[in-house]
Order: structure tokens, then C-alpha cells, then sequence
């Protein structure tokens, strides 16, 4: 990744420094995140992917984003990452 590409994340994955590949993945990672309870890989989102990935690869970084988001809970469960005061998983009582 380029210093222009860091400094555009999370806040701007429209931006031209990524190309129509990256931004569909980052569009892709939005709606995986973790804290997007509501996100969903919908027709026009899986469409746009296809542009750039055969079924197996979206497939691939579905898994990908899966694991990742998974050992993201993992570190938040087991308490082994610093939380932002933004963060929006808290910790229960």
C-alpha cells in the first residue's frame, strides 16, 4: 500500500489513489466488519466484485474477512486489545 492509500483509510475508499479492484474489497470490508451488524454483500456489491473476481475468489475473501473479523472478537473477548474510547464493543460487566 501506498502513504496516500493509508491515509485515506477507513474514512475514504472511494478515493482515486485505490483502483475499481481495491475499492470493491474495501467496499466489501465494510460490510464485513465486525461492527457492521447490518452489512450485507448485496447484488449490486456482489456484482461489482465480479468485475474482478471469479465466484472462487469472492468466495476466498469472504472466508478471509470472516476469520479476520472472528479473531477480532477473539482479541476483544479475551481481553488482549487496547479498546479506542470510540470503540463500540465495550466491555460487559
Amino acid at each position: 500500500m501506498t502513504e496516500a492509500q493509508i491515509d485515506a483509510l477507513p474514512d475514504d475508499v472511494e478515493s482515486e489513489v485505490f483502483s475499481d479492484r481495491e475499492r470493491a474489497v474495501l467496499r466489501a470490508c465494510e460490510r464485513m466488519a465486525l461492527t457492521n451488524l447490518h452489512g450485507m454483500i448485496d447484488d449490486d456489491l456482489h456484482a461489482e466484485l465480479q468485475k474482478h473476481f471469479s465466484d472462487g475468489e469472492i468466495l476466498e475473501l469472504g472466508m478471509t474477512m470472516a476469520v479476520l473479523c472472528g479473531f477480532a472478537k477473539f482479541l476483544f473477548c479475551f481481553d488482549l486489545a487496547d479498546r479506542e474510547d470510540t470503540c463500540p464493543i465495550h466491555r460487559s460487566a
